[in-house]
């Protein structure tokens, strides 16, 4: 730990909450200290281990690819555990978007995606949304709403935000259906000889705190976007591989992407994300132009590829539901409460949002919530637009009884 401390960048997050607690360890939806303390995992290292931790068949298959003596090889050659993921992509995804491009990380997917499009219409600018993340490299961070994290940067330009349901307009207040869409239409409207070439959404907004838009608001931007030619990029990168009850979050509301970003729980365990788009798109453009050294990994690969198998073998997406009916069971108690704006649940995660006596965001009783309930050995996180979302992100493996009880935990430090 102090080694770490002495030796990394600050702009790591390890220190951020001051000294975290060092596990070495960890099976299902626990994580064990060197004193074999365990901790209840409700963070999934930001929702990237949805089968929980030390999963037997991930640990085979690992295990597998590693006695092949075999690492790497580089992306000029080709290997089975590649091409076995690209047919297990190509089964869960439409049949629109039947072409890959793997990286490393969600931000190298989101990259990916906006370099294919400027390649293939030779345009600048994309339109984004106000609550959106998408990651930190220069493209992604430039379609990434948070100012603090983009003012310090020269971020790409000729990029449009516009308004999202249920993201804060200003100190109180937040836009609304009805806002949304009409700005969106009235730009479309006015600029139709200037658009630009793509935009990027989340079906479900997950680091401003699980933002869940009306099905009307999804499906009409759609309908829009498509009908002025423009490219639908949706980032899929937390939500995607099952979070959502289904494998991807754009399936909930019944609408096709031109392009789908993949990240974090795609191998639910090392680095690994991928673009899936049509052909016409990803095949358009030249060897070399855009690659990147490790992509493709034959573990990560081989470890995604079991990740899928065992979302559809083991009915897991039928099971998400079960874990959202009891998130919602336990936290809708805390409706009534003053000092909770809204209780937001879409599959298997919750955003708790907290408000002071003034009605404005209330980011400290987040942070002292994630150290109380570390005392009490659950693991959380503090998100949000404004920091004063509690996060909650199980595995979709977590045993019932135990969710329950740790919700029990939750509600009680609420209330005190």
């Amino acid at each position: 730990m102090l080694i770490t401390k002495k030796f990394e960048s600050s702009a790591v997050n390890t220190f951020k909450n001051g000294n975290p607690v060092n596990f070495v360890y960890g099976k299902n939806e626990f994580l064990y200290t060197r004193k074999n303390i365990k901790y209840l995992d409700l963070v999934c290292g930001s929702a990237v281990t949805i089968l929980g931790h030390g999963n037997t068949k991930h640990k085979k298959i690992a295990r597998e690819v590693i006695n092949t003596g075999i690492f790497h090889t580089g992306t000029r050659l080709p290997n089975k555990y590649r091409e076995q993921l690209y047919l297990k992509l190509n089964e869960i995804l439409p049949n629109n978007l039947n072409c890959f491009h793997l990286a490393n990380s969600g931000t190298e997917a989101v990259e990916t995606a906006l370099k294919a499009v400027q390649f293939a219409t030779g345009k600048k600018g994309v339109i984004s949304f106000t609550g959106g993340y998408h990651g930190r490299t220069i493209g992604a961070l430039s379609v990434t709403y948070d100012k603090k994290l983009r003012n310090n940067f020269h971020t790409l330009t000729k990029n449009i935000f516009f308004p999202y349901p249920g993201t804060y307009k200003n100190k109180k207040e937040k836009y609304t259906l009805k806002e949304c869409l009409s700005y969106a239409k009235n730009y479309i409207s006015k600029n139709k000889k200037s658009l630009p070439p793509a935009a990027i959404i989340e079906c479900v907004q997950a680091v401003s705190g699980i933002i869940i838009p009306p099905k009307i608001f999804i499906r009409e931007i759609f309908k829009l976007f498509k009908k002025n030619k423009i490219y639908i990029i949706v980032d899929e990168i937390w939500n995607g591989m099952g979070r959502t009850g289904k494998f991807f979050s754009f399936q909930k509301f019944n609408v096709k992407p031109d392009i789908v970003c993949l990240g974090k729980a795609l191998s639910s365990t090392l680095p690994l994300s991928a673009v899936a788009g049509p052909k016409k798109l990803l095949k358009s453009w030249p060897s070399g132009i855009h690659t990147s050294t490790f992509q493709g990994n034959p573990v990560a690969c081989a470890l995604s590829t079991s990740t899928i198998n065992q979302i559809i073998q083991n009915n897991l997406l039928d099971r998400v539901k079960e874990i959202e009916n009891i998130l919602k069971d336990s936290l809708f108690t805390l409706n009534q409460a003053i000092f909770i704006k809204e209780i937001r649940v879409f599959g298997a995660q919750a955003g708790i949002e907290f408000i002071n006596s003034k009605g404005n965001p209330n980011k400290e009783i987040v942070e002292k919530l994630v150290k109380k309930l570390l005392l009490k050995k659950i693991i959380v996180y503090a998100g949000g637009e404004k920091g004063n979302v509690l996060m909650l992100i199980p595995p979709i493996i977590i045993k019932y009884i135990n969710l329950k009880k740790s919700l029990n935990i939750i509600i009680k430090e609420i209330l005190i």
